[in-house]
């Protein structure tokens, strides 16, 4: 049975006062920091969204790093993105994000990065997990943190963007944009980035105030205060992004959102022609990927969810670019992350250099219809998972993370949540009637 959240590969998010406290905040940080001491490490750099209970968590933070002498810079709210580039091209022997992404604002969580601008991997993280079990120190409420100035901070990421990019083209198109910041870590600098591209751009949810205005992940069903803005007002794009500003969704001049999953085809699409090789996605993204990269000659390597194991499967086979169909892309000529600023820039690329309109794009697509589900698991998985097989015998099965079973002209993928106690159903395949059918297969043997 699925129960309460534990830290891994892709952080530790909890509702904050129930199972996030400054406590824990101060447990893990301090293990954290006690590795980073034993590695000779002297300087960690500290970002966080805009919720509420990130100064709190920041505080803890403060008086971790102070019991083993470690110097914080913190740069206030930013961008996760901004965070791993800052590590990395900046030499911090590490970085902490205060952070749950895409959960409500009820919600805190924790990132730990490694030097190299990526995040902790299995062994760090079990290492942490094991100094916080065996750590019996208590948290004394230390003084208050207040956030610095982090405009140079800012520009590091934003001059890093276009320098790697095709400026020129964009700017002679003086695109009009409207973008939903969502009054999260976006909020600051993705106005700032666009103005130096030279769009127009109209914001909302444009403070740092952490209260969001709609459901913080960015799915079309939470996005209707962006299309609402966009109808009738001649808007090339739209751009939204949830609190860290890591993924980016995209909507056409129609203010039309057909999903998520198209903010990494249309990077793709950018990227192959000038910077050709094979690409890293995960086992949950679309079958889009895979048809537009064999129109370029290229094919698509699946890894396990989640962007550690991306960046790591991208490594390791010499890609030149990643991503998951949440609306994140890795495209580590500007970032080994994912970045929704340099996926705003690369979408951008690809409207000016094709000269045209993000629907029309769109359409050479192929079209697929996906879905997807999680739900909390409370049966014997071991049983659920040979169930599973038994009854999708015929198909071509990989089990790296989760089950996946592959037809010609659909998939279905069912594995643990990596960030909260649920599981994951997720299909896709050419007609609706067949993506409900593999649903009902898989939930019948629940």
């Amino acid at each position: 049975m699925e129960t309460k959240p534990k830290l891994t590969v892709s952080g530790y998010r909890g509702i904050w006062g129930k199972e996030l406290d400054e406590q824990i905040v101060f447990d893990f940080a301090l293990a954290f920091a006690k590795l980073i001491k034993e590695d000779g490490g002297k300087k960690i750099l500290i970002g966080r969204d805009a919720r509420e209970s990130g100064s709190l968590a920041l505080f803890a933070i403060k008086k971790a790093l102070d019991m083993t002498g470690l110097e914080m810079e913190n740069v206030g709210i930013i961008p996760t993105p901004s965070v791993l580039l800052l590590v990395k091209n900046l030499g911090y022997d590490g970085g902490i994000l205060i952070t749950a992404s895409h959960n409500p604002r009820e919600y805190n969580g924790l990132k730990f990065v490694m030097k190299t601008g990526l995040f902790a991997g299995p062994e760090t993280i079990e290492k942490i997990n094991g100094i916080k079990n065996n750590s019996n120190e208590k948290y004394i409420t230390g003084e208050k943190v207040l956030d610095g100035d982090n405009k140079k901070f800012r520009k590091i990421h934003i001059d890093e963007i276009l320098k790697n990019i095709d400026v020129d083209s964009i700017r002679n198109k003086k695109y009009k944009i409207a973008v939903d910041t969502i009054n999260s870590a976006g909020s600051i600098i993705i106005p700032e980035f666009l103005r130096e591209l030279g769009c127009e751009i109209s914001i909302i949810n444009g403070d740092q105030s952490g209260i969001f205005g709609h459901e913080p992940e960015p799915l079309v069903k939470n996005l209707g205060q962006l299309q609402e803005i966009m109808i009738g007002k001649n808007f090339d794009v739209g751009f939204a992004v949830d609190p860290d500003a890591d993924r980016l969704v995209v909507a056409n001049e129609l203010g039309e959102i057909p999903s998520e999953e198209y903010t990494l085809v249309l990077a793709v699409k950018d990227i192959l022609p000038k910077d050709p090789s094979d690409i890293v996605v995960n086992m949950s993204t679309s079958k889009m990927c895979e048809d537009v990269a064999k129109d370029f000659g290229k094919k698509v390597i699946r890894s396990k969810v989640g962007e550690l194991n991306v960046v790591k499967k991208m490594f390791e086979v010499g890609a030149h670019m990643s991503g998951e169909g949440n609306g994140a892309i890795i495209y580590p000529k500007i970032n080994t992350a994912r970045d929704s600023l340099a996926s705003m820039a690369l979408v951008l690329e690809l409207m000016a250099r094709e000269n045209k309109t993000v629907s029309e794009l769109m359409k050479e697509i192929p079209k697929y219809v996906m879905k997807k589900e999680k739900f909390i698991f409370e049966s014997d998985r071991e049983k659920f998972n040979k169930k599973l097989r038994e009854k999708f015998s015929g198909a071509k099965l990989n089990d790296e993370d989760g089950l996946r079973f592959d037809w010609d002209d659909s998939w279905v993928h069912v594995r643990p949540s990596n960030t909260e106690p649920k599981t994951w159903i997720i299909a896709e395949a050419k007609t609706e009637d067949r993506v409900n059918w593999l649903f009902q297969e898989v939930k019948a043997l629940l």
